[in-house]
């Protein structure tokens, strides 16, 4: 969380998605080559609960969303139970 908030911190995520997942893929191949002791088995797990963390900040401050539809805790973990 707080090297990816490091990272995003010195500019703005474009709006396109692919744009996106080269820049988060990117990300976690450098978490995973400098960060050796998280306990990721491979860059593709840091890459998917990164992008999961992007879209649950996104699920959380989209004014056009309603409440009832934001994600809860329980989803955002039965989401991300078995990525690695």
């Amino acid at each position: 969380d707080s090297s990816m908030r490091m990272f995003l911190e010195a500019f703005r995520l474009p709006g396109e998605a692919q744009c996106i997942d080269r820049i988060l893929e990117s990300m976690a191949n450098e978490i995973y080559r400098q960060c050796p002791n998280l306990p990721f088995k491979s860059p593709d797990t840091a890459f998917i609960l990164s992008f999961s963390i992007i879209m649950l900040n996104t699920d959380l401050h989209n004014p056009n969303m309603e409440d009832a539809k934001r994600m809860t805790v329980v989803e955002f973990l039965n989401n991300n139970r078995d990525i690695d």
